[in-house]
């Protein structure tokens, strides 16, 4: 009779972290695999009025109206205006929110007895944003908090702006439809004219 395999302990499972990673210009950032909900690639985005810089606009993901966040603007790193390739769709409490990166390059299971601390000096990225650092083949790897990146009143005001873009995009798209069904080509109008009727000359008797 073959034994089982031994399933892996509750403390070596704990142990165990699988991590998106992804590129920013020559950073690489890592975010847990438990808070994405799907990666897409980059498409049509549409700006929102007065929102902040790092704010790139709103997408729609399977109905859900999504901000997309540009961390090159949230971190303030300087880009040579390379075409960013993924959207990494983040899952908060309550809502959804789109990290456009430069491009997603692995899912990588480390040990998070390999996570380290955050240096107190970051040399572009605010300390508040930053979970821990790893190193792994020799590379850097960063990994964010996601829950600093934008703070619940960030959210809040994100998902109202959604919300009214929303509404105001449904309001526009009815009324051009009402504008197509009742509108009148020439030819259309020239056989609705009324038609003047001639009046017979009475001649007087």
């Amino acid at each position: 009779m073959k034994k089982k395999a031994a399933l892996p302990s509750a403390n070596e499972q704990q142990l165990l972290q699988q991590l998106i990673v992804f590129r920013i210009e020559d950073e690489e950032f890592g975010i847990p695999i438990e808070a994405v909900q799907e990666i897409i690639k980059v498409g049509m985005i549409t700006p929102i009025p007065d929102s902040p810089a790092f704010i790139q606009g709103l997408i729609n993901v399977r109905g859900d109206i999504v901000a997309v966040i540009n961390l090159k603007a949230r971190f303030f790193i300087s880009s040579d205006e390379g075409i960013a390739k993924h959207i990494v769709i983040a899952k908060q409490p309550e809502s959804l929110f789109g990290i456009m990166v430069d491009e997603v390059i692995e899912v990588l299971r480390i040990q998070e007895a390999d996570i380290k601390p955050p240096p107190h000096l970051m040399s572009q990225i605010h300390e508040d944003y930053v979970h821990g650092v790893l190193t792994h083949e020799g590379r850097l790897i960063i990994l964010l908090d996601l829950s600093k990146i934008l703070s619940e009143d960030e959210l809040s005001r994100l998902a109202e702006s959604a919300r009214t873009h929303f509404r105001k995009d449904m309001e526009d798209d009815h009324e051009e439809i009402i504008d197509e069904r009742t509108a009148v080509t020439p030819s259309e109008a020239s056989h609705h004219r009324p038609k003047k009727t001639k009046e017979k000359n009475r001649n007087p008797s």
